[in-house]
C-alpha cells in the first residue's frame, strides 16, 4: 500500500472530525483533501452538515436548579421523622405528667422509662431503618446519636426539673 492510499484511508476517518484535531494532522488531512476528490466531496458535505446544525447559544447566567422537587420532598421526609420524634416523645411526657403527676415522681419516670421502651425505641428502629434506606449515612449517624442521647439520658434531664 502506497502512501498516498493510506493517507487517503486516514483522511476519510479523520474528515468527520476535522475540527477537534491537532494543527498538523489537520493540515496533513486539509493538504490530502487539495489532491483527492472523494475526499473534498465528503469534506463538503461534512461542512455543509456541520453549518446546518442549528448553533445553541449557552449562557453562564443560567442557573441549574437540578431535581428541585426531589429537594424539597426529601427535605420534607427528614421533616417528617424530626416531627414523629418529636410527637413520640410529647406523648410520653404528656402521658407520665397527666397520670402521675409531679407528686409522684418515682411512679412517673418508671412510666417514662416504660414508654420509652414500648414506644420511642421500636418507632427509632424503623425511623432509623429508613433513614439508612433515603438518607445518606451523615443522617444516619445523627439520627442514631440523638435517639441514643434521647434513650440514655432524657430520664436524667427529666429528673434535673423534677
Amino acid at each position: 500500500m502506497d502512501s498516498f492510499k493510506k493517507i487517503h484511508l486516514l483522511s476519510l476517518e479523520l474528515i468527520p472530525i476535522i475540527n477537534d484535531l491537532d494543527d498538523e494532522p489537520r493540515q496533513v488531512v486539509l493538504e490530502h483533501i487539495t489532491y483527492c476528490e472523494d475526499c473534498q466531496k465528503l469534506y463538503d458535505r461534512t461542512e455543509n452538515f456541520n453549518s446546518s446544525m442549528p448553533k445553541q447559544e449557552y449562557s453562564e447566567d443560567v442557573e441549574l436548579k437540578p431535581l428541585k422537587k426531589l429537594v424539597q420532598f426529601n427535605n420534607g421526609l427528614k421533616l417528617l421523622l424530626i416531627t414523629v420524634r418529636a410527637l413520640i416523645l410529647f406523648y410520653i411526657v404528656y402521658s407520665s405528667f397527666k397520670y402521675y403527676g409531679v407528686e409522684s415522681v418515682t411512679s412517673m419516670l418508671e412510666y417514662f422509662k416504660s414508654g420509652i421502651f414500648l414506644f420511642y425505641i421500636p418507632a427509632a428502629i424503623f425511623l432509623l431503618v429508613f433513614a439508612f434506606t433515603f438518607f445518606n449515612k451523615k443522617w444516619v449517624w445523627i439520627s442514631l446519636v440523638i435517639d441514643l442521647v434521647i434513650i440514655l439520658f432524657l430520664e436524667k434531664v427529666l429528673q434535673l426539673f423534677l
